[in-house]
């Protein structure tokens, strides 16, 4: 039991849950851009795969998958696109937090507490930059390894924090540390 608690720390599970609540946002954020523009065409690329397993067998299946491959990446570029700028703004308009980090109370800081606006700005744009750099060339295995990374270490750093230098807290350990 007390490797559980060691474990799963409240800043942790709050992380989890900041990041499921924008999970959602952003696939809200997709299906009204979709709606609007047509981009992030998730629902073509189901129509063209019920399309391949009806027509399996046939010689032009193989083109059929490259083409919805094809389509699933440029959907997947998209998505991940809006995700970034999702990310960004509102952690820099929201002074450190997203929607889901606000509910949770908690904030995007630097490690060492160092001031300088510009700084910051350019770490969190650097931060979020990583984070779906290496989720679009790795499809996903990030977030596990980003998961993992923040049970790894005392300070729940994931690898895109670390890279930037900034760490999530909680928003009282932030005003103890000014």
């Amino acid at each position: 039991m007390d490797i559980k608690k060691k474990i799963f720390t409240p800043l942790r599970l709050k992380r989890i849950g900041a990041f499921l609540i924008d999970a959602v946002i952003i696939s809200i954020l997709l299906s009204i851009v979709y709606r609007v523009t047509g981009f992030a065409d998730f629902p073509g690329v189901l129509t063209m795969m019920i399309e391949i397993q009806k027509t399996m067998g046939e010689a032009a299946s193989q083109d059929a998958t490259v083409k919805v491959m094809a389509l699933f990446n440029e959907a997947f570029l998209q998505s991940l696109l809006i995700w970034f700028c999702y990310d960004v703004l509102t952690t820099l308009l929201l002074r450190g937090s997203t929607i889901g980090k606000i509910i949770f109370r908690l904030k995007l800081t630097h490690i060492h507490n160092k001031k300088g606006k510009l700084a910051y700005v350019l770490l969190v744009i650097v931060r979020s930059f990583f984070k779906f750099l290496s989720m679009f060339l790795f499809q996903g295995l990030p977030f596990l390894i980003s998961v993992i990374s923040i049970f790894a270490n005392p300070n729940s750093l994931a690898a895109h924090d670390r890279l930037a230098r900034l760490v999530v807290v909680n928003k009282n350990d932030v005003k103890s540390l000014e």
